[in-house]
């Protein structure tokens, strides 16, 4: 059966995000020299302000790059810090995602099982089709016998509005492959998405630490920090967004279940069920839709929680183009 979501994916995100600090290597050394060169730079201006009896002698302002310099040669240390309260509230949330997908799977295990109940009588009922138009081919047969084929006729056009029924069946199941994709994929792209985010800022973050020595750039390692954790916030939003999306999903698949029953058991329902599918269907497809786009929003939310900009507005960017794509798709 196609799963609505594939909770091993999630586990594998969260092994990822927390193993980023193993690519660290491949610029600190780097980030290291940078910093002894802006202490450098930074200690002779200061020095010579003194001199120049500008200021006086001053301590803490000297410690300053100190401070930022064990930052950058205890970088992965520092990372698994700033991870530590991330990684609290990702555990939080997963906790609460948990408990609402084991709920939702059931539910739509459930659904699909009464839906591949109705496909099963819907080509039976095609298999029929195919006999009678059998039977109706030997008609010239049938009226040197004297037989009267009305009756055969109409149950052969009854017959052909089930076939019309299978098409639109289909077709139904279609958009609804299409839609769940587009919810899977709504939900896997924030968490690679942080992946790539996080690990871009832990590779090159020691270069805004060694930097944040210089005057000129003295709060680049406030900027990085801010970013850091909006990326981190992530994953636990994206937890926190599904389970109230799932409440959604859960009464759209609770209200088609009971209408795919009554269908089952109604032979006139069917009918219209396969021809024209009600409003419970929609509502689930529905709630899909909106789920998936409110995952699109979670780079806009973390910036609520941490203020920063650059991430949120190349994320709304694509999540606007993303929108536009899916409505072109559903058109």
């Amino acid at each position: 059966m196609r799963e609505l979501i594939d909770k091993a994916i999630f586990d594998l995100f969260d092994g990822l995000f927390l193993n980023i600090q193993d690519l660290v290597s491949v610029f600190l050394y780097d980030a290291q020299a940078l910093c002894a060169i802006s202490m450098l730079l930074y200690f002779g201006l200061e020095a010579y302000k003194m001199m120049a009896g500008d200021e006086t002698l001053r301590i803490m302002p000297l410690l300053r790059p100190f401070a930022l310099t064990l930052v950058i040669v205890f970088w992965p240390g520092f990372i698994d810090a700033v991870n530590l309260p991330l990684q609290l509230v990702n555990d939080q949330a997963k906790g609460m995602y948990g408990a609402q997908v084991d709920q939702v799977e059931d539910l739509h295990r459930e659904r699909l099982a009464l839906v591949d109940s109705v496909a099963r009588k819907l080509s039976e009922s095609s298999a029929e089709f195919e006999r009678i138009e059998s039977e109706a081919s030997d008609a010239s047969w049938y009226e040197t016998m004297g037989i009267d084929l009305q009756p055969l006729f109409n149950k052969m056009k009854g017959y052909y509005l089930m076939l019309m029924a299978k098409l639109h069946f289909t077709a139904m199941m279609v958009v609804e492959w299409m839609v769940i994709s587009i919810f899977q994929v709504c939900s896997y792209i924030i968490y690679f998405l942080q992946i790539i985010f996080a690990g871009i800022l832990v590779i090159l973050g020691p270069f805004s630490f060694a930097l944040s020595v210089l005057p000129g750039f003295r709060d680049s390692y406030l900027t990085w920090i801010a970013r850091y954790i909006s990326v981190g916030l992530y994953s636990g939003l994206g937890y926190i967004v599904m389970s109230i999306s799932f409440v959604l999903v859960k009464y759209g698949l609770m209200k088609e279940i009971d209408i795919l029953k009554a269908v089952l058991e109604s032979e006139e329902m069917f009918i219209a069920y396969v021809s024209f599918p009600s409003g419970g269907i929609s509502f689930y497809i529905v709630s899909l839709i909106v789920g998936g786009l409110a995952m699109l929003t979670i780079p806009i939310i973390s910036t609520w929680i941490v203020h920063t900009t650059g991430v949120g507005n190349a994320i709304g960017t694509m999540a606007g183009g993303a929108v536009k794509a899916a409505g072109g798709i559903l058109k």
